[in-house]
């Protein structure tokens, strides 16, 4: 790895918390920020780690292939690191998308070596 894991760790970290009354306005919110955040986040996540030589993207695989064992494995994100010039990621990052009638939480909860599955 190019890169030492405490300073991935701080450049992945990302925490998006909503919480509110239960009302339509309230679930309207919400829809908006998801739409801004499926648009935004891999410009996020590539500003943080364009700087190290790294990329990332937000990947179409299943929270449970990539993490499986993880509670509620269904509702996470996966998010790829690449070094530049690399098909392949070297790391997983995994966010949990918990959605409630008055929440709406996005957290980092788990970043994984892609070759041997080893939490970094």
């Amino acid at each position: 790895m190019s890169i030492d894991p405490g300073v991935l760790k701080r450049l992945l970290n990302l925490r998006i918390i909503i919480e509110g009354n239960n009302s339509w306005a309230f679930r309207e919110l919400v829809d908006y920020v998801l739409e801004i955040l499926e648009e935004r986040l891999p410009l996020l996540l590539n500003e943080a780690v364009e700087p190290y030589g790294l990329e990332a993207s937000v990947l179409n695989k299943k929270g449970c292939d990539v993490f499986p064992g993880v509670k509620h494995c269904e509702d996470i994100m996966v998010v790829g690191v690449y070094e530049k010039e690399s098909d392949e990621p070297f790391v997983y990052a995994g966010y949990m998308v918990s959605r409630g009638e008055n929440l709406f939480e996005l957290r980092l909860v788990k970043i994984i070596d892609a070759l041997t599955g080893e939490q970094i």
